[in-house]
């Protein structure tokens, strides 16, 4: 059981483990695989997709299920600390508190995603994924995002109160007009036009 021992410290219940990523100590990856099925087989891992397990916990309701947004988040946002993604559309505005709407659709700028648009579906969540329009890092995720945003909302959309979340994620994230200036090239004008018409912009330092 120690190779169990091992994938629940490091990875804890209902937390998705991508088997492409898994190292353990010198084994090859035939024993990694013979392994994970026998884990499977015996109920203490759980397959949830192709190329992806996780450790349920059992309830008086049965076995856990994984949350396909924990999937998504792994693959297309970030992992082991690198950030790779970021959110867009309604599901950016939903997580930033500007809109009650909701989306049947996960929106998604990433690096992992070859496509200009391109709509899948993990579990039963649909996702809209889109290529990133140059490459996304944790450092640039927060601009990416904000101009992203300006660029599928309108000026008028940004009445007081959405204008005082917006200023709020500039200061959190330290966004600054030297990181707007040079990510703005990489999207239309429409959205440095709406960061100043909205007057967004005078909260940046």
């Amino acid at each position: 059981m120690r190779f169990y021992d091992w994938l629940l410290k490091k990875y804890g219940y209902n937390e998705p483990i991508f088997t492409s990523e898994i190292e353990f100590e010198d084994y090859s990856r035939p024993w990694i695989f013979k392994e994970l099925n026998e884990l499977c087989r015996k109920g203490l891992l759980a397959r949830y997709d192709k190329g992806v397990c996780y450790i349920p916990k059992t309830t008086f309701l049965g076995k856990t299920l994984l949350d396909p947004r924990k999937v998504i988040a792994k693959k297309y946002i970030s992992s082991n600390g690198d950030v790779v993604g970021y959110y867009s559309g309604n599901t950016l505005l939903n997580l930033m508190d500007l809109s009650t709407q909701m989306s049947n659709s996960i929106e998604i700028y990433t690096n992992n995603e070859k496509t200009k648009i391109r709509e899948i579906k993990i579990g039963s969540q649909k996702v809209i994924l889109r290529r990133s329009r140059t490459k996304i890092t944790k450092e640039n995720s927060a601009v990416m995002q904000l101009l992203e945003l300006m660029n599928f909302t309108t000026a008028e959309f940004f009445d007081k109160e959405r204008k005082n979340i917006v200023c709020r994620f500039i200061k959190e994230k330290n966004i600054t007009r030297k990181m707007i200036t040079e990510y703005a090239p990489f999207f239309p004008d429409k959205a440095l036009r709406n960061l100043i018409t909205s007057e967004v912009i005078y909260s940046v330092a």
